[in-house]
């Protein structure tokens, strides 16, 4: 049996980086080419020398995208709205659907979130779904895979936490406090994906019927999500590990690490809704985004497969005590206060 030829596009990236470890892990079953726009790069080289096969193409270029798609079995399609912009995705978007029809491409799986009528009104969700509308009309066998809140979004420059000796580390977020987050790790991704190139039958479907999750999610699962007995002909893989609120963001790294950590704000009711007028570019995206995650909470049916596909995905407690970032993160930022400290103890002895 010849081994299926997956191309993943943003391959170099958390996501794309993810289902290539996992493809990888299969070598008997697949082959993995990896889309990038600059093959020099040294995340692209790291994959050369892996054995991935690394092509260059812009997806900005239906031709160069075609062409990267040229006998894959597969395609994991991936698009960026905060680095390209709505028009820069809707291309993109449109290119990797248009490309893997042209190539003959037998199965799509989609990163994607909910950006459809009654789910979320940011732009940046919106624009998904509108790429969700040109793969469901192009034919092509698909999955959506809905993904959650990273855990990393809070130890990267995205939420990333201050840092100073006496309070310990703290975070600043416009969103409540107490309000459950769906969450997984980005680098448990490919545990989600490959399952549905390795048995595309239990993970294909033609249309867009939504998915309806019973109403009394809480009996399924408490803290973390098990699946719903169905996956529902397997078209929309709807993604959560944990429901993680902002405080156990930080009351969690505390008990794992030892560490000082608490949420430097904590908004109200009124002041959240206010968030949406402030002065800034960002304000009504940013809003409506976190508007959606309060009402996509563990009873609402939104999100909750992701342990009956891949029981393995980590909690946020696991991840801390694993994770490089959060140890580089701590790491620099207690280099750096301490660098301030000497720095003004200098200015202080030369005053």
């Amino acid at each position: 049996m010849s081994k299926k030829l997956i191309a993943v596009t943003g391959a170099t990236g958390q996501q794309g980086s993810s289902v290539v470890d996992f493809l990888l892990k299969e070598p008997e079953t697949f082959a993995v080419r990896a889309i990038t726009r600059d093959p020099t790069s040294p995340a692209a080289q790291a994959l050369v020398a892996r054995g991935v096969e690394v092509v260059k193409a812009d997806l900005s270029s239906l031709e160069e995208t075609t062409a990267a798609f040229t006998d894959a079995w597969g395609v994991f399609g991936l698009t960026q709205f905060y680095v390209h912009g709505f028009e820069g995705e809707q291309l993109h978007g449109k290119n990797i659907v248009d490309a893997a029809v042209k190539a003959g491409v037998k199965h799509l799986v989609w990163s994607t979130v909910e950006g459809r009528e009654g789910e979320c009104a940011a732009i940046s969700w919106r624009s998904k779904a509108l790429i969700e509308d040109r793969v469901i009309a192009s034919g092509i066998p698909h999955t959506f895979v809905y993904i959650p809140m990273y855990y990393e979004n809070f130890w990267t420059d995205f939420f990333a936490p201050s840092y100073d000796e006496e309070k310990g580390f703290n975070w600043t977020v416009g969103f409540l406090p107490d309000v459950p987050i769906f969450a997984f790790s980005v680098t448990d991704l490919g545990g989600l994906v490959v399952p549905a190139f390795r048995e595309p039958e239990k993970y294909t479907a033609f249309d867009s019927t939504p998915f309806c999750a019973p109403s009394n999610m809480r009996a399924i699962g408490p803290a973390r999500a098990v699946a719903y007995a169905s996956l529902h002909a397997g078209a929309k893989i709807k993604t959560v590990v944990e429901w993680l609120t902002l405080r156990d963001i930080a009351s969690q790294f505390s008990e794992v690490t030892g560490e000082k950590a608490s949420l430097a704000v904590e908004l109200t009711p009124e002041a959240f809704e206010a968030s949406r007028h402030a002065d800034h570019p960002a304000a009504e995206l940013m809003y409506l985004s976190w508007e959606f995650v309060k009402r996509a909470g563990p009873e609402s049916g939104y999100r909750q497969q992701t342990l009956s596909i891949y029981p393995q995905a980590k909690t946020y407690r696991q991840w801390l005590k694993d994770s490089p970032i959060v140890k580089e993160r701590v790491q620099r930022l207690k280099a750096e206060a301490e660098a301030k400290k000497k720095e003004h103890k200098q200015e202080v002895k030369a005053a």
